[in-house]
């Protein structure tokens, strides 16, 4: 996969589904550290990412980006978790996986392209 489409599919590897595969499993892996560790989990690995979308080239600027970025979407994701079933609450760490997730198929797919 790391050499191209054209060497992978000649050597007799579907493309199409060796990506569905991976992307599959990055949305897994990533959903299970969430859960478990946190929603800072997420935020550790998305946001960096998020921050540099917004065309910030030095890396102080990008920091504090990512700062703001990461207490953005945990302060966004713990609204939505207390607000949508009123009396009972989402943990912030499902919800900023459900915002975010959405994020990474998208950046995945988008760099396999």
């Amino acid at each position: 996969m790391p050499l191209g489409q054209a060497t992978a599919g000649a050597v007799g590897i579907s493309v199409r589904r060796a990506r569905a595969i991976v992307l599959a499993y990055c949305a897994v892996v990533t959903g299970a550290a969430t859960l478990l560790i946190g929603p800072l989990s997420f935020a550790g690995l998305m946001v960096p990412h998020i921050a540099k979308r917004f065309g910030l080239a030095a890396a102080g600027s990008q920091l504090v980006s990512a700062m703001l970025v990461g207490a953005s979407l945990l302060v966004v994701s713990d609204w939505i978790g207390r607000a949508v079933i009123f009396p009972w609450e989402i943990p912030a760490g499902l919800v900023s996986v459900f915002l975010g997730g959405s994020y990474f198929m998208w950046l995945m797919k988008r760099r396999g392209q």
